[in-house]
């Protein structure tokens, strides 16, 4: 088990941390995405050592760094986390009359003011946008993000999962089709890097069957990107509409997550701890 076991957790974040790009997110928004199946991981853990586990989510779509750091951490002090992550500013990228110092400041006071409550807090750096080569131009911004982020985490003693440096994470392959939210697999790769940086002994087992399995797209499969995603992203944008208004969290009381969708095994030995479906075995017969 992790030297701390977690009881009560809580996920602060944009559509990365609601889960949006994962393969069953439309179907089922309570079962979706890396904080999903971390807290499933923390679940493991807790019922190992005989304790009761709770999650919440507050993530919302389009949320940007401000909204993340002020309402939703005033929200997550009501529901009165033992840990709570925040994953914060990918929607700050192409913006760039967005102030870092004020970026800064926000993230700082956040930190304050969940470990004042005894929480214990964990960052998530920037992801790195180079996946997709339309993307890149956000990079910079990025880094300096990210950069901010590491510097209060060490300011403040608090961890970091590092998505930013992650090679996976420069794959296209591991992305949704929309190219902006994690796929299953990055869903995944993410959660996993929580937990071994809590030093939780279990992890989420990747999804095998992805329909994207290669990391670049054909001129026509380029088109169809952008009539699918882009235009309606910036057809929203010059009406002033975010994808996030009117969304409520996907969990906004803490609730149990027993009935999830994923297998679970243990990290070293990797012996079966929970999994869903039969064995491939049987579903061949």
């Amino acid at each position: 088990m992790a030297t701390a076991v977690y009881r009560r957790y809580v996920a602060l974040g944009d559509s990365l941390t609601e889960g949006l790009g994962d393969d069953r997110f439309e179907q089922d928004r309570i079962f979706a995405g890396w904080a999903d199946r971390f807290a499933v991981l923390l679940n493991e853990d807790a019922m190992a050592a005989g304790e009761d586990f709770l999650y919440a989510n507050l993530a919302v779509r389009s949320r940007n760094s401000s909204e993340i750091l002020s309402e939703q951490v005033h929200e997550a002090l009501q529901l009165e986390p033992d840990l709570v992550t925040i994953m914060a500013g990918a929607n700050d990228l192409w913006r760039p009359r967005k102030s870092w110092d004020l970026v800064r400041a926000q993230f700082t006071e956040a930190v304050r003011l969940l470990k004042e409550a005894g929480i214990t807090v964990v960052l998530a750096n920037c992801i790195n946008p180079v996946h997709h080569w339309s993307f890149r131009g956000g990079a910079l911004r990025a880094k300096e993000l990210t950069k901010l982020i590491e510097e209060v985490a060490s300011e403040q003693n608090v961890l970091v999962v590092d998505v930013y440096r992650s090679p996976t994470l420069r794959r296209l392959r591991v992305w949704s089709a929309d190219c902006v939210h994690f796929g299953a697999r990055g869903h995944a790769h993410v959660a996993n890097k929580a937990a071994k940086l809590l030093g939780l002994p279990y992890r989420i087992e990747t999804p095998v069957l992805q329909p994207r399995l290669k990391d670049s797209m054909t001129l026509l499969e380029h088109v169809s990107w952008i009539a699918t995603h882009v235009t309606p992203f910036v057809g929203r944008r010059l009406r002033g509409i975010a994808a996030g208004d009117g969304i409520n969290p996907k969990r906004p009381v803490m609730s149990r997550v027993h009935d999830h969708p994923w297998t679970v095994r243990r990290s070293k030995s990797s012996p079966l701890v929970h999994s869903p479906f039969p064995p491939a075995s049987i579903l061949a017969e």
